[in-house]
């Protein structure tokens, strides 16, 4: 009796066996091309993060953060926003390797922020090799933007890696209002950064506006552009990296609260 128990037992423990490797064997059918697919979704991913710039994850930090600017703007409300990173970064860290990029990196961000505190711009975010500074004139950001390209010619001059920044720069209003004018400017200026060149410092027509009417400022056209996501034209124009020389005719002097309310009212006028 007990050895026909034992059998029967041996047989039962055999079939229960059996089915838990075959349902262990059905979910794994199941659930492995499913794993399958996460994991290339993931990899899709991780290489879309990897091959975004600086400039476009500081964009998207601004986007979810939605920053005060507000202790950077001008009185009338408007800012200006630099952005820049270094052109072609990916290749010169996989040609420098590691601890020499970060040496480079280094160099660089001390040339921005001595830069930036010169002129009295606002550090909004810094994202490896990208930057996002706030001023509260259009005239601030061009003069920083021009001292930071030529620190970085006087460096290349005596360096066997120069570091070729590309600038973008573009004025908005400084808060959230109907309609999102302040992401919309962040956006414009974001663009211009990208869309210019190593060593080129691109200004938007509102900047142009602002900066060149006292003609010490040498401002070339650079074409009339469309960006993805933004409606129209935008007519851009590239900033010389030295001021003008002076004339025998000094301007007059104008005084800060004029350069703001004419800041306020040509940005009404692109509305």
């Amino acid at each position: 009796m007990t050895s026909v128990l034992l059998t029967v037992t041996s047989v039962l423990l055999t079939v229960v066996g059996g089915v838990a490797c075959l349902a262990l064997m059905g979910a794994a059918m199941w659930l492995l091309p499913r794993l399958a697919r996460r994991s290339r979704l993931l990899r899709r991913v991780a290489a879309r993060l990897r091959s975004r710039t600086p400039i476009e994850r500081i964009v998207s930090w601004v986007e979810a953060e939605q920053p005060d600017l507000r202790r950077a703007s001008a009185p009338d409300g408007t800012v200006t926003l630099l952005f820049s990173d270094i052109e072609g970064s990916s290749r010169l860290t996989e040609r420098l390797g590691d601890d020499r990029w970060m040496e480079l990196l280094g160099i660089h961000n001390t040339i921005v922020r001595a830069q930036l505190d010169e002129h009295g711009g606002y550090e909004v975010k810094s994202q490896g090799d990208g930057f996002m500074i706030a001023f509260p004139t259009a005239r601030q950001a061009v003069m920083c933007a021009m001292d930071i390209q030529r620190a970085l010619l006087r460096r290349a001059s005596r360096s066997d890696f120069p570091i070729r920044v590309r600038i973008g720069i573009h004025t908005g209003e400084a808060i959230h209002r109907q309609g999102d004018f302040f992401g919309r400017s962040v956006v414009l200026a974001a663009r211009i950064a990208a869309h210019a060149h190593g060593g080129d410092i691109l200004v938007s027509s509102l900047v142009h506006d602002l900066v060149g009417e006292r003609g010490d400022i040498e401002l070339r056209a650079a074409g009339d552009v469309q960006f993805k996501g933004l409606d129209g034209h935008h007519r851009l124009f590239e900033v010389a990296p030295r001021p003008r020389a002076p004339t025998t005719h000094r301007p007059h002097r104008r005084r800060r609260t004029h350069s703001s309310v004419r800041a306020a009212a040509l940005l009404r006028s692109t509305l």
